[in-house]
């Protein structure tokens, strides 16, 4: 899949790792010392909130490449400019000569479009992918120059974007401005810790300081979730029926024939991909709109608990307040983040089911 909402920002010059270091969440230095290819990082607001996420690519000690969401490149690459001072750096946008591009796993891809996504090994080198360091669920990933990119999705049968982004909802993968509005969320309420975003044991980062109080004071209530629409039942019951293992994402045929193609089932989210005639503008949705609403099983009222972000059609992300403090993986292995048999609706009236996110079962 080429994911052309993505751009990329390189940053090389003598000192690039040390620079990177003191202003993101991850732990650069390890990743050249590990020789590992690429990390998620966050960069922060001296509030301790997300500006952007990122996934940095290390070509070698003294240059990296920046993958993020195309449309905070440009404040990114401002935020690098402001902060590199006199350091002999070259920092620029290299998106026009580098794309992004993502090989899908199998179960990403719905059964009848099979055979698209992902790369023939005898057609294709894949000596510059590297598992997704988010989520290993989510296949591969690489950031190759223009021409060879066009040239590998030119092999053969290629995936829709929407499909990158609906497997995105499925594994509960946060990502861009949607999920993460600027100095807006806190990293560990968009999960960030759970998904290698975050090196708790680095030195200090722009941010680091709320970052570790939040996380030491052990009170992390809000967390992402996968959230989902079906047509003529209770989805969270359809779940249920599944038995999925709970590290499992939410699989892609029973989510795709749950959903009415009337539309009667999309998530009043961001949607990411819009219906014919629709305008991004005037029809984003108001945060009224997006906002989610339960009602424990011992209860008659409704009480709000978050607020839907990004989705494609049925499935989409719940920022959830949850009941209880999900301070880490483990919480997540221990109990539920509301009483069992607890409905969830839209505003409009519409049930969601919700499902933690598999990651935080990975032990």
């Amino acid at each position: 899949v080429g994911l052309a909402d993505r751009a990329v920002l390189r940053v090389a010059g003598q000192g690039a790792a040390r620079f990177l270091q003191g202003i993101c969440s991850q732990d650069v230095a390890g990743l050249v010392g590990a020789g590992k290819k690429a990390a998620p990082a966050a960069f922060l607001s001296p509030r301790g909130k997300v500006l952007c996420d990122s996934i940095i690519v290390a070509r070698d000690s003294n240059e990296f490449l920046i993958d993020c969401y195309g449309s905070v490149a440009k404040s990114l690459l401002r935020l690098l400019v402001r902060h590199r001072l006199r350091e002999p750096l070259v920092i620029e946008d290299v998106s026009a000569s580098h794309k992004v591009v993502a090989c899908l796993p199998d179960e990403a891809i719905a059964t009848e479009d099979q055979g698209v996504g992902g790369l023939n090994t005898q057609q294709s080198s894949l000596q510059d992918f590297f598992e997704d360091p988010r989520f290993s669920a989510m296949g591969l990933r690489a950031v190759l120059e223009a021409g060879d990119a066009s040239a590998l999705l030119a092999e053969g049968a290629v995936a829709d974007l929407s499909a990158y982004h609906f497997w995105r909802m499925c594994c509960t993968i946060p990502e861009g401005p949607s999920d993460l509005p600027a100095d807006a969320v806190l990293p560990l309420h968009a999960n960030l810790d759970l998904l290698n975003f975050v090196s708790f044991d680095k030195g200090c980062y722009i941010g680091q300081e709320l970052t570790a109080r939040t996380k030491h004071r052990g009170a992390v209530r809000r967390r992402f979730f996968s959230a989902f629409a079906a047509k003529d039942c209770d989805p969270q019951d359809l779940l249920d029926s599944f038995a999925l293992s709970p590290n499992l994402p939410l699989p892609v045929d029973a989510m795709r024939q749950a959903a009415n193609p009337d539309g009667s089932t999309d998530l009043p989210g961001f949607q990411v991909f819009k219906h014919e005639g629709s305008d991004a503008e005037t029809d984003a949705p108001t945060e009224e709109a997006r906002a989610v609403q339960l009602m424990r099983p011992y209860e008659q009222t409704w009480h709000p608990c978050g607020s839907l972000s990004s989705a494609v059609g049925n499935v989409g992300l719940l920022l959830l307040r949850c009941e209880g403090s999900f301070n880490n993986a483990k919480d997540f292995r221990d109990r539920s983040a509301l009483p069992e048999g607890t409905k969830i609706s839209s505003k409009q009236g519409m049930l969601i089911g919700i499902r933690p996110p598999p990651y935080a079962f990975i032990e």
